[in-house]
């Protein structure tokens, strides 16, 4: 599976709740992808900020949604077809 990275800045609707963060659908280039499944999740550090890292489908493309926890800031990290 070819990956391709993408690191823009994204728009997302998002669930927080008692279990965490769970993205529903995000906006890319103009169009809103529906988030059917979330994979997993991670969290990794840049420098004092959490970044929690999302890999979730559309049912038919996998991409890493990153949220910043200091910043607030949603990003599309990487995407491939499935």
């Amino acid at each position: 599976m070819d990956s391709e990275i993408i690191d823009e800045i994204i728009d997302v609707g998002a669930v927080f709740g008692r279990s965490g963060i769970k993205p529903k659908w995000f906006v890319w280039e103009g169009r809103k992808y529906a988030v059917k499944d979330v994979a997993y999740t991670w969290k990794d550090t840049e420098g004092n900020s959490v970044i929690i890292h999302f890999s979730v489908t559309d049912g038919a493309t996998q991409f890493e949604l990153t949220f910043n926890q200091k910043s607030m800031v949603w990003r599309l990290a990487r995407t491939s077809v499935v």
